[in-house]
């Protein structure tokens, strides 16, 4: 009996090892954990153009970029966002500053710019006294 069964038990696993190893969001984070990280933001920007409301891809793709020491204009804006968004981020006192120089070099003069630079002078006043 168990001979009989043993086939269709191997077949379930290995379907249950293709779902999870192809599904994205699980290939990233082993890819992340494999040090892989340029395959990884690959992905991530990929799922993120495809699907933008998913809120904790950004973080992931940020924490990329914040490590790849990324200041592009692709980068400054997946922070803006982490920002705006208020999502939870380790590094968000870093990127502050990065977006509010991106506000200020775009020359940006609405009130969110503003509040944003605002902030970001504030924090930096507040850390140097």
């Amino acid at each position: 009996m168990f001979y009989t069964l043993l086939p269709i038990v191997l077949l379930i696993i290995f379907l249950i090892i293709g779902v999870v190893w192809f599904t994205p969001a699980v290939k990233v984070k082993i890819l992340l954990w494999q040090g892989k990280d340029r395959k990884a933001r690959k992905i991530l920007e990929y799922l993120l153009a495809q699907n933008p409301e998913r809120i904790n891809l950004y973080r992931q793709l940020g924490e990329i970029y914040y490590f790849e020491n990324r200041r592009d204009k692709k980068a400054l804006k997946i922070f803006e966002i982490i920002i705006k968004l208020k999502i939870r981020f380790q590094w968000t006192d870093e990127i502050l500053p990065l977006v509010a120089k991106y506000y200020v070099d775009e020359g940006r003069k609405d009130s969110e710019a503003i509040k944003l630079i605002e902030k970001a002078v504030n924090k930096e006043l507040g850390r140097l006294t």
